[in-house]
């Protein structure tokens, strides 16, 4: 394997690390939010897509179109690890008032893993394709005059 391979590989484990603290933090403020009624959730749901989006983004530039396969591998380790922490989101979110928390959501179960998913990784894989699209047509010349 070459450095620049390793170098990816190893990005795309510490971004798909951050992405996973980032969205189980997301997870207990959504949670809080929903409980004290602020109506926060979305914005909160849109700043952990937007940290998604900008993680696949960067491993897209720094890998070119291997960099894009990074970006959907992220995505998919993020978005499973936090579905799989799904119930220990609930569970920090309701510290000190485990009880408040039963009486408005009642039993907590996990949503389906295919809707937890697939919104994801779409959005990463399409923005970090494109930002690569646009990358490589930056570099060419429609005319094919001069030297490009």
């Amino acid at each position: 394997m070459k450095r620049t391979t390793l170098g990816l590989i190893g990005l795309t484990a510490l971004c798909a690390f951050a992405a996973t603290l980032f969205g189980f933090g997301a997870s207990v403020y959504s949670w809080r939010s929903v409980y004290e009624e602020t109506g926060r959730e979305p914005l909160i749901q849109a700043t952990r897509t937007i940290v998604y989006v900008a993680l696949g983004v960067m491993l897209a530039l720094r890998g070119g179109w291997p960099g894009v396969a990074a970006a959907v591998v992220m995505a998919l380790a993020a978005t499973s690890a936090e579905w799989a922490l799904f119930p220990l989101s609930y569970g920090w979110a309701a510290l000190g008032d485990e009880a408040g928390y039963a009486r408005v959501f009642g039993g907590v179960t996990r949503p389906s893993y295919n809707a937890w998913i697939a919104y994801d990784v779409f959005v990463v894989a399409i923005s970090s394709a494109l930002a690569q699209g646009l990358r490589v047509m930056a570099h060419a010349n429609p005319r094919g005059l001069g030297g490009g």
